[in-house]
């Protein structure tokens, strides 16, 4: 069966669903794999080593000398044992990213990227396996938003043979790396270069949704219920949801949902990366299905109980996050906590009533955030002597410069360095610091945008940017209404 989709129906999935399709706070996993390039091993010989990392399609990396010192580069880092020497370190060429409302284009590494290491082995090394291991520090972004940094482990294993001849290194990853096989559908394919099975998942239902489904079983006959399995199977809920066929949606993301459950019997969620993001992916697609099909009251309670399932997990702002965007808008806004406010007291929402508030949540390593900034001060200086007042929301997330681990006091004085730097126009709005926001209106992406009226109603609740023209319409019009009109 051939199953089209066009790219507007894959952009429409991607403001409706999850991380994979928009970047949450939480984690983006990449698929990272070693490689020794160099034919022979011998006792002080030069040794050249690979480090090959794919990330989803549709997200890059800053690279390793971001333009802008705030944002994240992406770092690799070689413990050398004795008798390694690490000659080199060579990272890919990076590419410009224009994106609005920044004033340099970004440079970035695209979805795969290979880190060349030049090394060289001591004449005295002794025979047998040495490994060499390496952490790998880099940001995820798409083009909407951005993934906290995250650091990656991994390793090379040297074996050096045990008479003074070489012996071949090993030039493929483990069995446990390898994607599964499939026909080449490409090129890239055809020349061995390495894909997950959620990377040629994806490519294939663009073109053969059928082929796409097949290649996900094959892969599970072939290494049984895997997270890896779990994501791709995922993605054919949401490549279906954006086609808008319902049934093979839910179908998909039941299968996911109930094999997930499965493995929640002998694992804990957040044991790894890829598992949650799967079974996160499953609950947001049998949410909007339910919603799709009229059933929106039924989609709002189960996610509801999904989140009192698993609130105590990673998947606790992503499920906010869809019961927001099911049912957020139309009620009043939930009260803001603001116990740790960034300088001056943070007004209630109650005390802000009169007012058209705009809840800008933020994170200080978001390159987003900052792309959104000038649109919110120009609206601001605009519509503020109208009535529109902003507060920003950000959180601690335990790490500051270059994503380098900070204690709170830290971390604050480097949010308000980047306030200072990159909103100045923020110097006279409140800010409040307090997690519990973030938890409560589902701020799993950055930013969000959320719009109450002069009433304390919610009017819009958009995880991600937001184009100026639509933001000015909706403000003005907020603003031309009394107090005393209903929602």
């Amino acid at each position: 069966m051939r199953f089209l989709f066009l790219a507007a129906a894959l952009a429409g999935a991607a403001l409706s669903l999850g991380p994979d399709a928009r970047a949450q706070i939480g984690r983006a996993p990449a698929r990272i794999v070693p490689r020794i390039e160099s034919e022979l091993l011998r006792p002080g010989a030069a040794v050249h080593l690979t480090l090959t990392v794919t990330l989803a399609e549709g997200l890059h990396v800053q690279s390793n000398a971001p333009r802008d010192p705030a944002f994240i580069p992406t770092v690799l880092t070689i413990e050398a044992p004795r008798g390694v020497r690490i000659d080199e370190i060579i990272y890919p060429a990076a590419t410009d990213l224009r994106q609005a409302g920044l004033p340099q284009p970004l440079a970035v590494f695209g979805s795969e990227f290979t880190i060349r290491i030049r090394a060289t082995l001591a004449d005295d090394m002794p025979a047998g396996e040495l490994v060499v291991p390496a952490r790998i520090r880099y940001q995820a972004c798409n083009d909407k938003a951005c993934f906290p940094p995250v650091t990656a482990a991994t390793s090379w294993t040297l074996a050096l043979p045990s008479t003074t001849g070489a012996t071949p290194a090993p030039s493929v990853p483990p069995a446990a790396a390898t994607p599964v096989a499939a026909p080449a559908a490409n090129a890239a394919e055809a020349t061995g270069t390495p894909r997950t099975i959620v990377a040629m998942v994806r490519a294939a239902m663009t073109e053969d949704f059928s082929r796409a489904e097949r290649l996900v079983e094959s892969y599970r006959t072939a290494r049984g219920v895997t997270p890896e399995m779990l994501l791709a199977k995922s993605w054919l809920g949401r490549g279906a949801l954006a086609a808008r066929r319902w049934d093979v949606a839910e179908r998909h993301a039941r299968e996911t949902y109930d094999l997930g459950r499965a493995e929640l019997q002998r694992r804990t969620m957040d044991a790894e990366d890829v598992f949650p993001i799967a079974f996160g992916a499953a609950i947001e697609v049998l949410g909007q299905v339910a919603a799709q099909q009229g059933r929106r009251s039924e989609g709002v309670a189960f996610l509801r109980e999904e989140l009192a399932t698993h609130g105590a997990t990673s998947l606790h702002k992503r499920i906010q996050k869809n019961v927001n965007l099911l049912s957020l808008e139309g009620t009043v806004a939930p009260e803001l906590d603001r116990s740790e406010p960034l300088g001056e007291a943070v007004p209630s929402l109650t005390e802000l009533k009169g007012n058209v508030v705009l809840l800008f949540f933020w994170a200080h390593w978001c390159s987003d955030c900052k792309a959104q900034g000038p649109l919110l001060e120009t609206l601001l200086r605009k519509y503020g002597p109208r009535g529109l007042r902003i507060v920003a929301p950000t959180q601690r997330f335990g790490y500051a410069v270059e994503g380098s681990p900070a204690i709170p006091a830290a971390e604050e004085r480097h949010i308000v360095e980047i306030r200072r730097a990159y909103y100045p126009w923020m110097a006279t709005v409140p800010v409040t610091l307090n997690a519990t926001n973030h938890q409560r209106y589902g701020v799993s992406t950055t930013p969000t945008l959320t719009v109450i009226d002069r009433r304390g109603m919610v009017r819009l609740y958009r995880p991600g940017l937001m184009p100026e023209a639509e933001l000015d319409e909706l403000l003005r019009r907020l603003l031309d209404e009394p107090a005393t009109t209903a929602p």
